[in-house]
């Protein structure tokens, strides 16, 4: 665009440029070999705990901001994990003196019928008098009133023994994870109502999500931002972007009843999750300063956690992003 200042002379002026800085996790290995590798607890073979490498800068130019604009997730991060798949159960049967017993879940992704199908039958093996426990989700139940909703339902028909529920003790060698750790008991919406040795009882609300959003941090590319991001948690972290799971592509829990097997809340089954900022978040950079060749990144839970804790260093999906570089 030109403009006229006097018939005398003419100023062009040059509208700011614009450059994409594209980030994919499986870059943080140089060839396929190389990736295949890396098995075991290599730094670098998980895509939620990894450092990018080259030789020479990421981005060199005087620009002044950068912007998350597009994000690709496929999450893989199962509900029922090695965090998650642990309960204590305590019963006592007639006369007999208190029981207790841990029951452990197979690793995976659960439907909330599906959980409830598996507890059930891991109940009924603990002892012959208990064959005819039921745990229902979404099911009719009368407890204060009769209603439909998310929530876990167990009883004892036929009486001759109470049930109640306990969660892992923290920070013990069974379970070596800190207090802001969810649990099974946690997914299932229990509380210490749960606790109490009785015939039936119910969780509160609950979509089974062992995760309901992530934190994908990169301190290199936030450490000039003078404006610092704030959150809730007890530990505050500057994010590239929080990614919610509850808004993912997911089975029926638009169209079913919650008692219908086939309901299942995102974060139950695997999906990709696809974000595109219209309003994207701007992070300032100082423009004689050029983006470094060595970008850690890290992906935590809503427990403030990596990701890796869950799932472990095999086994999951890359991610990718898009950044746009400003000049303005």
């Amino acid at each position: 665009m030109f403009k006229i200042r006097s018939e005398a002379d003419a100023v062009t002026e040059r509208s700011p440029a614009y450059a994409i800085l594209a980030i994919d996790s499986e870059d943080r290995f140089k060839s396929y070999v190389e990736s295949r590798a890396a098995t075991g607890t290599s730094y670098n073979n998980s895509p939620y705990d990894f450092q990018i490498n080259k030789n020479e800068s990421m981005m060199n130019g005087f620009f002044t901001r950068l912007a998350l604009t597009e994000v690709c997730f496929p999450w893989t991060v199962p509900n029922i994990n090695v965090q998650t798949q642990d309960m204590f159960v305590n019963y006592v049967i007639g006369a007999n003196p208190p029981a207790g017993a841990l029951i452990t879940l197979d690793v995976g992704f659960y439907k909330p019928a599906d959980l409830a199908a598996a507890i059930q039958a891991k109940v009924r093996a603990l002892d012959i008098a208990m064959v005819g426990f039921q745990m229902t989700y979404g099911s009719d139940f009368i407890l204060g009133g009769s209603r439909k909703s998310p929530n876990f339902f167990y009883n004892c028909p036929g009486g001759g023994y109470t049930i109640g529920f306990e969660p892992m003790f923290y920070n013990s060698a069974a379970y070596p994870y800190p207090s802001t750790t969810k649990q099974l008991f946690d997914i299932l919406g229990f509380s210490d109502d749960n606790l109490d040795l009785e015939d039936q009882g119910v969780g509160q609300s609950t979509f089974c999500q062992a995760v309901r959003y992530i934190d994908i941090v990169c301190n290199q590319l936030t450490y000039n931002q003078a404006l610092k991001d704030t959150m809730s948690q007890s530990i505050a972290r500057d994010t590239l972007c929080r990614l919610y799971i509850g808004d993912g592509p997911y089975t029926g829990t638009s169209t079913v009843d919650p008692s219908d097997p086939l309901f299942c809340p995102p974060g139950c089954a695997p999906f990709v999750i696809y974000r595109q900022y219209t309003n994207p978040k701007f992070i300032r950079w100082l423009p004689n300063q050029p983006v470094q060749g060595n970008l850690p990144f890290q992906v935590y839970d809503d427990n403030g956690q990596i990701l890796t804790n869950i799932v472990g260093f095999d086994g999951s999906e890359n991610w990718s992003m898009t950044l746009l570089v400003s000049e303005d």
